[in-house]
């Protein structure tokens, strides 16, 4: 299987003026850095507040799930909320994200006693064509409007 670009790559034209579709070539990296913007998308939405019905099985897994659920009100301070976190950011990424199996996801602790900035660490195992490879990305949860913010970890 020889490496392809996801769907949103494929959709997004770099040159519209032109009348020819060119490919590019695709590399680990850059479908890594790809990975990690469609990541950083899905965990910026968030789901409406309407419930789908449980019986509407293929609903549950469609778009109108998409993303997280609203957790401003989760208690960030408490390790019961901090895991809460993690819980809902797996669940999302092994329903929503193809490419990553296996996602782990922790807390890092804070860097000083001051730094109120939650952090969370994603580690997952990356399908790239027919090989696998570990991914770590770090991710900043904005203190005021709960945004979150990814990187690849160092």
């Amino acid at each position: 299987m020889a490496l392809a670009a996801s769907l949103l790559d494929k959709l997004i034209d770099n040159d519209p003026q032109s009348r020819e579709d060119k490919d590019f070539p695709l590399t680990q990296q850059l479908l890594i850095d790809n990975l990690l913007r469609d990541l950083e998308s899905m965990l910026n939405s968030r789901i409406g507040w309407r419930e789908v019905p449980f019986e509407l099985k293929e609903a549950n897994k469609s778009i109108l799930n998409y993303g997280l659920p609203d957790f401003s009100s989760m208690p960030f301070s408490s390790q019961q909320g901090q895991g809460q976190l993690c819980g809902i950011v797996r669940a999302a990424i092994r329903e929503f994200e193809p490419r990553l199996s296996s996602p782990v996801v922790n807390i890092l602790q804070e860097k000083s006693a001051v730094d109120r900035t939650l952090r969370l660490q994603i580690n997952a195992t990356c399908l790239i064509g027919n090989s696998e490879r570990d991914v770590t990305f770090n991710t900043e949860v904005e203190p005021v409007n709960l945004g979150m913010k990814l990187s690849r970890a160092k």
